[in-house]
């Protein structure tokens, strides 16, 4: 027995295999989420600031953060921390 695959048949698709992408303007589809934060963002080191609940700004000088595989960096200061 050979797998084959065959294309899903829908009377409601308006795109065919000949229609660039993107589409068009009305078929912007769904946005991508956002991530909240609900954790705290601890520091690294024990005597540096700790983040307020729910925030990713930098806890010593309240500006954005930058988020490395779970590892934040503040881009004004030299504060870098974890979300806990």
């Amino acid at each position: 027995m050979t797998a084959q695959l065959a294309k899903p048949r829908s009377a409601e698709s308006s795109t065919t295999d000949t229609t660039q992408f993107p589409y068009g303007a009305e078929d912007t589809g769904l946005p991508l989420p956002t991530a909240h934060s609900r954790g705290v963002l601890r520091p690294r080191n024990a005597s540096d600031a700790v983040g307020a609940a729910g925030s990713t700004d930098c806890p010593a000088c309240d500006a954005e953060t930058i988020n490395g595989a779970g590892l934040f960096a503040c881009t004004n200061c030299s504060w870098n921390g974890s979300l806990r």
